[in-house]
């Protein structure tokens, strides 16, 4: 966890890699069964957590409302 003070001087436009420290995780994507909603899922059970979180990349948004 970074410090108020390490926040303050990370970029406006931050690596997520070297700057937050965030990595890159392969997920398993389970549809609900009314494939309104999808569930990501990591390779192993105890990188399950209460504060998990997922980054992604604006580009691979898409509305699912059409």
């Amino acid at each position: 966890m970074i410090s108020s003070e390490e926040w303050e001087d990370v970029p406006t436009d931050p690596d997520w890699e070297s700057d937050l420290g965030y990595e890159m995780e392969e997920l398993t994507v389970v549809k609900s069964s009314t494939d309104s909603q999808l569930i990501f899922l990591p390779e192993h059970e105890s990188q399950l957590g209460e504060e998990e979180f997922i980054v992604i990349h604006s580009d691979s948004l898409r509305d699912l409302r059409r």
